[in-house]
């Protein structure tokens, strides 16, 4: 997972630089989630089946539009990452084959 670092280190760069919205992060050891780190997953789990679209749109939420679209590249990597190393995200914003009905 060293191979994540240069991906999360450009997006706390682009967090740090141009977020109009305050994300919140949880320390390692609380047992919760919080809705931010929901969010940051859901951006990472759009952008393993290529839906740019829906991981943009998440990252407007905290960033400028030019902010959302500097923060694709470093989420397409971490995405790739995680695809490597067996780790695949359920994309929410998908429907399943049964149409939603579980």
């Amino acid at each position: 997972m060293g191979d994540a670092v240069p991906s999360l280190e450009s997006i706390i760069e682009i967090f740090a630089c141009t977020a109009h919205t305050a994300i919140e992060v949880h320390c390692p050891t609380c047992p919760k989630m919080s809705d931010s780190e929901h969010g940051i997953l859901r951006a990472i789990a759009a952008a393993q089946q290529e839906r740019i679209d829906v991981a943009r749109e998440q990252f407007e939420s905290w960033l400028p539009p030019v902010g959302a679209d500097w923060a694709l590249a470093p989420v397409r990597g971490l995405a790739t990452i995680f695809r490597m190393a067996g780790l695949i995200l359920p994309d929410r914003h998908v429907q399943s084959f049964d149409g939603g009905l579980n």
